[in-house]
C-alpha cells in the first residue's frame, strides 16, 4: 500500500503557476465554488498581479498534466505595532476530492509558505469556514466567533422582492416576511428616536476624493496614537488604485469627511447588482465625525433605492467595537458571520502582538469580494 502511494505521488508535481494554467485553474474554481465566486482571467490577474505583481504566490498540484490542487497568497502591506510589513492573504485553497485524506494539501501549503518566506512576508492570514483543516493540518491559529456583520434594511419593498426572487423554498420565504418587517420597523424607530434631524455642522465637509493620499496616513497615525498595537492595512496610493479605484469585482462610492484640512472619517461603499450596499471600510476618528458621515451616507443610499446595507468587522477589536456601536444607534442589527479568521506567523518577532485578535482591524476591506 505504501509503495502504491509513493508511486502515485512520484507522478505528482507541486510547482508555481504558469500563465498557461490560469484558464484551467479558473475553470476548476468556478465549477467548485459556483456563481457567487466565478471569475474571469482578467479578474484573477487583477487580484494577484494588481498591486505588487512580483510579490504574489500561487502554487498548484499537477497530476498527469491536470491541475488538481491550488493555493494562493495575495501580497498585502499591513501596519503592525506602528511599522509596515508585507503579509499574505491566503486565497483559492482547493484540492480535488480524489486526493484528499493524505498529506498533499499540507505539502502544497508548506511549499507556498516557503515562497512567502522568500518574499519576506511576515505572516499569512485569511478567512475560512473550514476551521479544522487550518487548525489541525496547517497549524494556523483560528479565531472563531469574532467576525460579525451589521445589517440595515433601507427599502422594505425591495428587500421583500429580493427574498421572493431567491432560490429559497416558498415556506422559508413566507416565514421570513414577518421577521424582515419587524426588523425594518425596529431599525426605523431606533434611528428616528436617537437621531432627530439636525442642521448640518459647518465645520465638517464631505468630499468624494482624497485631497491628498497622505490624508489617510495622518488619520491612521492619530488612530495608532489611541491604539498603539493596531494592525491595519497600509492604504498607500498603489493599494487604493488597485483595491478601490480599479477593482474588477465591485464599484465603490467613496466619502471623505474633513474638519478644516484634516481627514476625520471616510467610507468606501460598494454597490452590488441587487441594490445591496456594503460598507467595505467605514473608519472614523471620533463619534461626532462618524455620525455626521454615516447620516449623509445613508441618505445618499436611500435616494439610490438601496435595499439594505451591510458592514463586516472583527467584533473583538476596540476600534471596530466603536463602529458596531455607532451602527447600532442607527438601527443596524449585528449577526455573527459564518467566516472565521485564521493566522500563521512566518517571521514576525513579537508573537504576543501578532496573535492578539483584539489588535486586528479586520473588516470588509480585507476581502476583495466586498
Amino acid at each position: 500500500m505504501n509503495a502504491l502511494i509513493e508511486m502515485i505521488k512520484s507522478k505528482i508535481k507541486i510547482r508555481e503557476i504558469k500563465n498557461s494554467d490560469i484558464n484551467e485553474v479558473l475553470s476548476r474554481h468556478n465549477t467548485h465554488f459556483g456563481d457567487g465566486r466565478k471569475r474571469t482571467p482578467d479578474q484573477w490577474i487583477w487580484e494577484y498581479n494588481g498591486s505588487y505583481p512580483d510579490l504574489f504566490v500561487f502554487t498548484v498540484i499537477e497530476d498527469n498534466n491536470q491541475i488538481v490542487g491550488t493555493q494562493g497568497m495575495i501580497p498585502i502591506y499591513i501596519y503592525v505595532n506602528g511599522k509596515r510589513y508585507l503579509s499574505g492573504k491566503s486565497e483559492d485553497s482547493l484540492l480535488n476530492s480524489k486526493y484528499r485524506g493524505g498529506t498533499l494539501f499540507q505539502e502544497l501549503y508548506e511549499y507556498a509558505m516557503s515562497l512567502c518566506n522568500a518574499k519576506n512576508m511576515q505572516c499569512i492570514w485569511g478567512y475560512t469556514p473550514a476551521v479544522k483543516v487550518w487548525k489541525n493540518k496547517l497549524q494556523f491559529s483560528v479565531y472563531e466567533k469574532v467576525m460579525y456583520e451589521s445589517i440595515l434594511i433601507l427599502n422594505l419593498q425591495n428587500t421583500l422582492s429580493e427574498i421572493f426572487k431567491s432560490k429559497r423554498g416558498m415556506v422559508k420565504k413566507i416565514a421570513m416576511v414577518p421577521l424582515i418587517i419587524f426588523w425594518y420597523l425596529y431599525s426605523l424607530c431606533i434611528s428616528s428616536f436617537r437621531f432627530p434631524k439636525k442642521s448640518p455642522r459647518m465645520k465638517f465637509s464631505i468630499e468624494y476624493k482624497l485631497r491628498s493620499i497622505n490624508d489617510l496616513d495622518v488619520l491612521y497615525e492619530h488612530l495608532r496614537a489611541k491604539y498603539p498595537e493596531l494592525i491595519h492595512i497600509d492604504q498607500d496610493e498603489k493599494y487604493i488604485v488597485w483595491r478601490i479605484l480599479k477593482n474588477s469585482n465591485n464599484k465603490y462610492k467613496t466619502y471623505f469627511l474633513y474638519e478644516d484640512n484634516i481627514l476625520k472619517a471616510y467610507c468606501y461603499a460598494g454597490i452590488g447588482n441587487k441594490k445591496i450596499a456594503s460598507l467595505t471600510d467605514f473608519t472614523f476618528e471620533n463619534a461626532e465625525a462618524g455620525t455626521f458621515l454615516l447620516r449623509n451616507l445613508l441618505n445618499d443610499l436611500r435616494n439610490e433605492k438601496i435595499s439594505k446595507v451591510s458592514f463586516l468587522g472583527n467584533a473583538k477589536n476596540p476600534l471596530m467595537i466603536n463602529t458596531f456601536n455607532l451602527l447600532k444607534r442607527f438601527g443596524f442589527l449585528k449577526i455573527r458571520s459564518s467566516m472565521s479568521f485564521v493566522l500563521k506567523n512566518i517571521a514576525y518577532k513579537d508573537e504576543a502582538i501578532l496573535y492578539d485578535i483584539k489588535n486586528w482591524y479586520v473588516g470588509g476591506l480585507w476581502t476583495e469580494r466586498l
